[in-house]
């Protein structure tokens, strides 16, 4: 009796490891993908998130806004750590992989340059930003996470053109571990800013360490394999990155600088509070676009515009049936949701939280244009998009927040998001003409009757989990009933493991 059943053990112990090891078609490549990404993100992020949650409730709104204004201070600096080398780097590396540890090596040794000029920005220029005084003296421990976390990505870009996105889900889990672990620990016994920022710099370094570990050998041929005729291409191929990146940390930074300069702690900390959570949800777009940039990559160096476009159009409506009914779910649910993470003190951030989650129809498509934008070459097209939205931000948030605080700072990033990122479908479509909104009907009409639903369950008293588990159940539901193609795209995943080419 025992012979079946490890046939059958053996049977399906062959196939996960082909769905989830080895890369056999279009579609199940990006599946396996999609897997480890999410796994390394999503799972990593939600264990990263408990500590989150506990420190801003143990530390209160007004330190846990001094931390949170020290990160937002020092990422604006973090932006020339990397100056599109990393993207860079997984482009070429996709479509020469023979010369990948020459393009590893001397990618590197740029890398090493700019992480030292950051450091030196964060350590020397950053405290000249601030006028919170308790957030300066975080600055140092920042400018370290900035080092560990820059080679960390560093490697992760590598690994990503190898498409072994299975290394970089174990590296990342390992450094969300360290930081969760580490930080209850410090947080029992010491609850400050000043601790919490300390735990994220040391377990920083023990993610990149991991990272460093996996690539070992590629970090022994540093030397040999380096190529000075690569660094100008290099070079020339990132600066406009470079530029979207540095304008683009003014249209992310802006606000918590601003609100800084003209607000409370307190309020930075309710900013704050919102903020994290959409940009936890923002992971999601993120990890598809990292999924299919080398699959993109490889159809484009091969001329297969039409497969891109139906790719394209695939996965940006896989992002719309998920952003959408986060907004309107998040719109309704505001006040709950706040109270439940964070506790009543935070409900003040709700209606910055109804704004900023409405971000997520415009980042999360726009994620994956941006990543056809690089894929095809076109990142200087679309620099003044981007400065665009960055001017745009800057010059809302100095009207809107003296005016309505941070329900002004969210407004004013709606208002950026959608100036750089309607800037960037504008000029990508002339280049591809994949179409998305004409396949929008019936998510749309699914979220808004999940809205209505969610909002009555709300009124009811039921409690915020049980209300978006239901909403959720429901949008399925509904989706299912009216035979939307995005969800039978999402079925077939599991036709992934046969060796069929398709897109």
């Amino acid at each position: 009796m025992l012979a079946p059943l490890r046939e059958r053990f053996g049977r399906g112990t062959a196939r996960l490891r082909r769905l989830l090891f080895e890369n056999r078609s279009t579609r199940q490549t990006i599946a396996k993908n999609m897997f480890w990404l999410s796994f390394g993100q999503i799972a990593g992020r939600l264990i990263r998130a408990s500590v989150i949650i506990y420190a801003a409730r143990v530390l209160g709104a007004a330190d846990y806004g001094v931390f949170s204004y020290a990160l937002g201070l020092a990422g604006f600096f973090t932006i020339f750590a990397d100056v599109g080398i990393n993207s860079i780097l997984t482009r070429e590396v996709s479509q020469k992989p023979a010369e990948r540890s020459q393009y590893f090596a001397t990618a590197l040794w740029i890398k090493f340059g700019l992480l030292l000029a950051t450091t030196a920005l964060v350590v020397f220029v950053a405290p000249f930003f601030s006028k919170i005084e308790a957030a300066r003296a975080l600055i140092p421990f920042v400018a370290l996470l900035t080092i560990f976390d820059g080679i960390r990505e560093f490697v992760n870009s590598f690994l990503r053109a190898l498409e072994r996105m299975e290394l970089e889900a174990f590296a990342n889990t390992v450094t969300n571990v360290a930081i969760t672990a580490a930080g209850f620990i410090i947080l029992s016994f010491s609850a400050t800013a000043y601790s919490l920022t300390m735990v994220y710099a040391l377990a920083g370094s023990v993610g990149a360490l991991f990272a460093v570990f996996l690539l070992r050998k590629e970090f022994r041929g540093a030397f040999s394999n380096f190529r000075r005729s690569l660094l100008r291409p290099l070079i020339t191929a990132a600066l406009p990155i470079a530029l979207m990146g540095l304008l683009g940390a003014f249209m992310l930074n802006t606000d918590m600088i601003m609100l800084g300069w003209l607000r409370t702690p307190e309020e930075l900390g309710f900013y704050s509070s919102a903020q994290k959570i959409v940009q936890v949800l923002y992971v999601i777009p993120g990890i598809l676009a990292s999924a299919i940039f080398p699959v993109l990559a490889r159809l484009i160096g091969q001329a297969r515009h039409r497969d891109v476009r139906t790719l394209m159009e695939r996965t940006i409506t896989a992002a719309f049936l998920v952003a959408i009914p986060l907004t309107i779910g998040g719109a309704v649910l505001a006040k709950p949701i706040m109270s439940f993470l964070y506790g009543a003190e935070y409900i003040p951030g709700a209606a910055a939280f109804q704004f900023l989650i409405a971000t997520t129809l415009i980042a999360f498509p726009g994620t994956l244009v941006g990543n056809l934008i690089l894929a095809y070459n076109k990142q200087k097209s679309v620099v003044w998009g981007v400065a665009l939205g960055s001017i745009g931000n800057i010059a809302f948030n100095a009207l809107l927040i003296p005016i309505l605080g941070i329900m002004g700072a969210a407004i004013a990033t709606v208002i950026a998001q959608f100036l750089s990122n309607g800037y960037m479908w504008h000029v990508i479509r002339k280049t591809n003409q994949f179409e998305t909104f004409s396949h929008l009907k019936k998510i749309v009409a699914a979220g808004i009757i999940m809205g209505v639903c969610a909002g009555i369950l709300n009124v009811l008293g039921i409690h915020v989990l049980a209300t978006i588990a239901a909403a959720g159940l429901i949008y399925a539901g509904l989706l299912w009933l009216l035979k939307e193609p995005a969800v039978a795209e999402l079925m077939a995943l599991k036709q992934a493991i046969q060796p069929k080419p398709e897109i």
